[in-house]
């Protein structure tokens, strides 16, 4: 399992310990780039993807809200979906 899924597998499973960090690093993986900050609302873009995605993430302090951690969550699950591992061992036995 890569890192970004370790992550990824991080964060589903406890959004309320999100951190800044965390979700810098998780859309970094996933090929968002930081395109400006307003204030504490953090936009983000992914223009690798059919349409340009763009998340407005409003980080106070070091904390994120589970909702944003949810809702980045979502898009990335629509935009990449989870590598199925055992998919991956079935077509090794072939």
């Amino acid at each position: 399992m890569s890192k970004r899924e370790k992550l990824r597998r991080k964060l589903r499973n406890n959004p309320k310990a999100a951190t800044k960090q965390d979700i810098q690093t998780l859309l970094g993986h996933f090929d968002f780039i930081l395109d400006h900050v307003s204030g504490s609302h953090h936009v983000f873009l992914n223009e690798r993807s059919e349409e340009q995605e763009r998340l407005v993430i409003p980080i106070h302090g070091t904390k994120v809200k589970p909702f944003y951690v949810k809702l980045i969550l979502n898009t990335i699950d629509g935009l990449f979906p989870i590598e199925d591992e055992s998919s991956q061992d079935d077509s090794d036995d072939e």
